[in-house]
C-alpha cells in the first residue's frame, strides 16, 4: 500500500471487513414480521460472531434466569433489537487492534460508554433503547478507522488539541477527510442502514433544522459528550466539560434530569462497560 493511495481507499483496504452477517441483521431490525428462525439461521452462518454474541448475552448486563446456549434462546430472552445491538458491538470490536495504540482502545471504550448512555437516556424522547445503543456504538467508527489505518493520526490530533485547533479542520487538513465523513463513507460502503450513516456523519455537529434522524443524532452527540465527562474520552481533554454544556441540546426538563441523576448514570455506565469488556474477553 502506498501513501499516494486515496485516503478513502486506504481506509477500506486497511480495515478488516465489517461482518456481512452484522450488516444483514442491522437491516432486518425494525421489521417486526421477521421470523426468529430466519434470524437464527443467519447468525449461525458466522460461528465466531455467534460465540461472541452468546458470551455477551450471558454477561452480568442481563439478568437471565438460565444460561443462554443458542442463538434462538438469545433472541427469545433478549429480543431482536438487543441481539442486533450486541452483534453490532462484537462486529465493531473486531476492528479494534488493542496493540495499535492506547487511543484505539480509548476509542473503543468511549464508543461503549456512549452506547450505554444512549440506552439509558433513550426514554426521554420515547425512542427504542436498543436502537439508540446501536447508534451510540457505531458513531465513532470513522475515528476508530483513522486510528487503525493511519499511525500518525493520534500524534497529529494531540498536537492539534494542544494548539487549540479545530479538530475537524485538523483532520481534513492532514487526512483530507474528517472522522465523521470517514464513518459515513465506510458504513455506506458496507451497506449499513442510512440512519446509522446519518448518525456517524452528523454526531459532531447535529443539524439545526429538524430532520427525521435529528433526535437520535442529538442523543448520540450528548451521550458522547457525557462519556467524555465520565473520563472515557478518546483523547485527554484540556479541561472537564461542564454538564450544562454537555447537555445543551436537550430540553430544559431533560437536561435537569440528567444533571440531577448524573452520578448514578456514571456508575451504571462504567460498571456496564467493564462488565461487557470482561464478557467479550
Amino acid at each position: 500500500m502506498t501513501s499516494t493511495m486515496p485516503k478513502h481507499a486506504r481506509l477500506l483496504a486497511g480495515l478488516p471487513p465489517f461482518r456481512p452477517v452484522a450488516v444483514q441483521l442491522l437491516r432486518m431490525v425494525g421489521n417486526p414480521s421477521v421470523p426468529f428462525g430466519q434470524v437464527a439461521s443467519l447468525l449461525k452462518t458466522d460461528s465466531i460472531l455467534t460465540a461472541e454474541l452468546l458470551r455477551a448475552a450471558n454477561s452480568p448486563l442481563f439478568t437471565v434466569r438460565q444460561e443462554i446456549t443458542n442463538v434462538l434462546q438469545a433472541i427469545v430472552f433478549l429480543g431482536l433489537d438487543m441481539v442486533s445491538a450486541l452483534v453490532a458491538t462484537t462486529a465493531l470490536r473486531a476492528l479494534v487492534d488493542k496493540g495499535n495504540c492506547q487511543f484505539t482502545y480509548s476509542c473503543w471504550r468511549h464508543s461503549l460508554a456512549a452506547a450505554m448512555i444512549c440506552r439509558n437516556l433513550a426514554g426521554f424522547d420515547g425512542m427504542a433503547p436498543e436502537r439508540c445503543y446501536t447508534a451510540g456504538i457505531m458513531h465513532d467508527i470513522g475515528q476508530l478507522a483513522l486510528l487503525r489505518v493511519f499511525p500518525e493520526y493520534a500524534t497529529m490530533m494531540l498536537e492539534a488539541m494542544q494548539k487549540g485547533d479545530d479538530l475537524n479542520a485538523a483532520e481534513r487538513d492532514r487526512f483530507g477527510i474528517t472522522h465523521a465523513e470517514a464513518g459515513r463513507w465506510l458504513l455506506s460502503q458496507w451497506g449499513c442502514p442510512l440512519e446509522l450513516q446519518n448518525v456517524t456523519a452528523h454526531h459532531v455537529r447535529p443539524p439545526v433544522a429538524y430532520t427525521r434522524d435529528r433526535d437520535l443524532i442529538v442523543l448520540v452527540y450528548t451521550s458522547s459528550k457525557l462519556a467524555d465527562r465520565m473520563g472515557m474520552s478518546v483523547f485527554p481533554l484540556n479541561e472537564e466539560m461542564e454538564l450544562e454544556k454537555a447537555t445543551a441540546l436537550f430540553s430544559e426538563t431533560h437536561r435537569h434530569k440528567v444533571i440531577e441523576d448524573f452520578q448514578r448514570l456514571e456508575e451504571t455506565v462504567i460498571t456496564s462497560v467493564n462488565a461487557l469488556e470482561v464478557s467479550l474477553g
